[in-house]
């Protein structure tokens, strides 16, 4: 007989739910990247499919930041926060991620130039208005997929 984890409340174990999580966290970020791609400047390309690595390479650091801010959410709320506590889950989320993001650009921006930003790029005290973007709309929008998955 096949073991089921749901819980009295439903939705699945803990880990079922950041999976769940997670796997929405990769969809919507691996197309917020490509859309915002033109809003950057890349270093000269040294190998061919440059483009392609770099929106790869933001996305796995996509979700080493989702995990990360996901565990600090569920160390504060609890480890089902998007099913459970969904407002105060991204209540502790969503500085920790702005607060990051805005880190990382400043330094790949101006320490280590890993990339720039082209004069299309809105900015808001010299940082990406796009990324902070990024952080401030996709965990709610996975948040929301997560809960309206688990009512079907």
């Amino acid at each position: 007989m096949k073991q089921r984890f749901a819980t009295a409340a439903g939705g699945g174990s803990p880990s079922a739910v950041f999976f769940r999580w997670l796997g929405w966290m990769l969809a919507l970020n691996v197309t917020w990247e490509i859309a915002q791609m033109s809003l950057y400047t890349l270093p000269p390309a040294p190998f061919p499919f440059y483009t392609a690595y770099s929106v790869a390479h933001c996305s796995i650091g996509d979700m080493l930041i989702a995990s990360a801010v996901y565990l600090g959410a569920a160390l504060a709320v609890g480890w089902r926060w998007p099913i459970d506590a969904p407002l105060r889950g991204l209540s502790a989320l969503l500085p920790l991620a702005v607060a990051y993001t805005a880190y990382s650009e400043w330094r790949n921006v101006y320490v280590t130039g890993s990339w720039g930003y082209d004069t299309a790029m809105p900015t808001v005290f010299g940082l990406g208005l796009s990324p902070l973007a990024q952080w401030l709309a996709i965990p709610p929008i996975a948040v929301l997929l997560v809960r309206r998955g688990l009512r079907r």
